[in-house]
């Protein structure tokens, strides 16, 4: 951390947006594969990709979560206490809990009408994130100054 606790680190900071950059990667294009599965369009080159793409997201999901966590403990909390950034702070949380909340039912929902809406609350709150946090970081940058 630097500046009064309030950035992160290189070093974290890379590891933060290399597991986001895995994340984003490996679910659309997941995303895009499965449609084109659904519609018929999908060789058996891509299908084959599914399961690993699935598998690096997991694995992404894990990483990223554990990050969080490290962040929790001083980022966030030093920022709540100095007023900085709170509500896109809160804002890009609560879009994170919902991902991670909706990663875990669509792992263990059975119903498929659930299921669907599930997928497509996921896959929308996913494709959103990076530009979340890009505000996130901006504004933050901005109250720093």
């Amino acid at each position: 951390m630097k500046q009064r606790g309030l950035q992160l680190g290189r070093r974290h900071r890379r590891l933060l947006y290399a597991a986001c950059l895995s994340l984003f990667i490996s679910g659309t294009a997941w995303a895009w594969i499965q449609h084109l599965d659904e519609a018929g369009k999908a060789g058996d080159t891509l299908v084959k990709l599914k399961q690993p793409l699935i598998a690096v997201h997991g694995f992404s999901a894990m990483t990223f979560v554990l990050l969080l966590g490290t962040l929790l403990v001083g980022h966030v909390r030093r920022a709540w206490h100095a007023h900085k950034n709170r509500k896109n702070g809160a804002f890009f949380l609560i879009a994170i809990s919902l991902l991670t909340l909706s990663g875990y039912a669509l792992y263990y929902i059975g119903d498929e009408h659930w299921r669907g809406w599930t997928s497509n609350l996921h896959l929308w709150l996913g494709v959103t994130a990076p530009a979340l946090l890009i505000l996130h970081i901006r504004q933050g940058r901005r109250s720093m100054r």
